[in-house]
């Protein structure tokens, strides 16, 4: 995997010693670390937190390049756990991913990107590729 590893490291423009941090927060133990394992296989580093509290603290603590953070998480809701995040670094992109059709657009001030739990594996993974571009290409200039 190291030839994947370099290759997707090359793409985004930056060191070979540093992969792109994504910090993934869902209260589901299943889905985080299924998240968490296809990330690493595709050549990222991740963080987990199970709830809002703890992803502000990791997100605040870390160079995190991308959140994906889920709506239902206890103690904060995505959507104000992403506003805490917003206020401390403003330039990070949160993709909120949801089950739930239904979120109110008030909560989604702080969302750079929307994603359906039932995402196919190919589309999450372009999402997180495309997230991560302008992510890094806006830390450029």
């Amino acid at each position: 995997m190291v030839v994947a590893d370099t290759q997707t490291q090359e793409l985004w423009g930056i060191s070979t010693d540093r992969k792109p941090l994504i910090l993934c927060v869902d209260d589901t133990p299943s889905l985080l670390e299924g998240q968490k394992l296809l990330l690493e296989e595709n050549g990222y580093q991740v963080l987990i937190a199970s709830n809002g509290l703890d992803a502000v603290k990791a997100f605040v603590s870390n160079s995190v390049d991308l959140v994906l953070l889920d709506y239902h998480t206890p103690g904060m809701n995505g959507c104000l756990a992403a506003a805490r995040m917003k206020d401390s670094k403003p330039g990070v992109p949160i993709a909120l991913i949801s089950g739930d059709e239904d979120v109110p657009p008030t909560d989604l001030k702080s969302i750079d990107c929307s994603l359906s739990k039932s995402e196919t594996i190919s589309s999450f993974l372009e999402k997180v590729d495309h997230l991560l571009r302008l992510h890094l290409e806006t830390r450029r200039i």
